[in-house]
């Protein structure tokens, strides 16, 4: 099975936070099914962690924001799971509210926290984030956190709330790499810290191989971040992974199948 664990879908271009063409759910059912090469067979991504594009809607309501991400979670409930992107800037109890709701209704399965597109230093937040990692951690689903640019974006600033919150699950996401290659500093705080798990996406193929020497193929997950990147260019290096030496490291299946999905599987309670 794979599960790619970072994909923002919307319906109209309003619905953009960065003003860039959108990616909606029927566009990227046709992507997902590929067929994708991995380790000489082809394959298709059978499910998708899907979440909203990062601005708040015009109203700043949680409901309204992810409500074409319901929709479609829905419609599509055999290839889609939702991801919850929570503003902590935003009204912290209807937050809470509204997420409380889409975990509780089994259709949304994670949060994303997006520092830099909010524009919130995390160790200096602890007072709009701690309720909600509370909450989080009573849900009993993972936290998506965007890495890998600066000021906000930096491994180290969550590692305050990661060792307060042993409970809930960490993911850092694009590697760290997205703008600055940050890819150390995500390793070292998910050594530090059992609850941390690295997305792949962003990661460029001797980071990967490093994270999996420190830490182990089964506390990487798969993500492609698409729109912004393209799912099989994601996949790729998971592939290369499984070469020989000395381009590959000769990964073996199983943990290939652990990268791809059936990790993020356990932490999002899919069966």
């Amino acid at each position: 099975m794979i599960i790619d664990g970072h994909v923002h879908i919307a319906s109209e271009p309003d619905d953009a936070g960065f003003r860039s063409p959108v990616l909606d759910g029927d566009t990227l059912l046709g992507l997902m099914d590929g067929p994708f090469q991995i380790a000489g067979r082809p394959r298709r991504v059978d499910r998708a962690l899907v979440q909203p594009m990062i601005s708040p809607s015009r109203f700043g309501d949680p409901a309204d924001h992810h409500r074409y991400v319901h929709e479609q979670v829905k419609k599509h409930s055999d290839r889609f799971t939702g991801c919850f992107v929570a503003n902590p800037l935003l009204d912290v109890r209807r937050t809470i509210e509204v997420m409380r709701g889409l975990v509780g209704s089994g259709a949304f399965r994670a949060v994303k926290l997006h520092p830099t597109g909010h524009g919130y230093m995390p160790f200096k937040s602890r007072e709009r984030l701690d309720p909600l990692l509370q909450e989080v951690g009573a849900l009993g689903v993972p936290v998506i956190v965007h890495q890998g640019d600066p000021p906000f974006g930096h491994p180290s600033q969550m590692a305050p709330l990661i060792e307060s919150f042993p409970q809930v699950t960490f993911i850092l996401a694009h590697y760290g790499t997205q703008r600055l290659v940050l890819a150390d500093e995500a390793i070292y705080v998910a050594r530090q810290n059992k609850n941390v798990y690295l997305e792949t996406g962003w990661g460029a193929l001797p980071r990967l191989k490093e994270g999996i020497a420190a830490l182990g193929a089964g506390r990487l997950v798969f993500g492609s971040d698409c729109p912004i990147q393209e799912i099989g260019t994601q996949l790729r290096p998971i592939d290369v992974l499984t070469w020989k030496p000395p381009i590959g490291i000769n990964l073996s299946s199983e943990d290939a199948d652990a990268i791809l999905g059936n990790t993020i599987a356990r932490l999002l309670s899919l069966s």
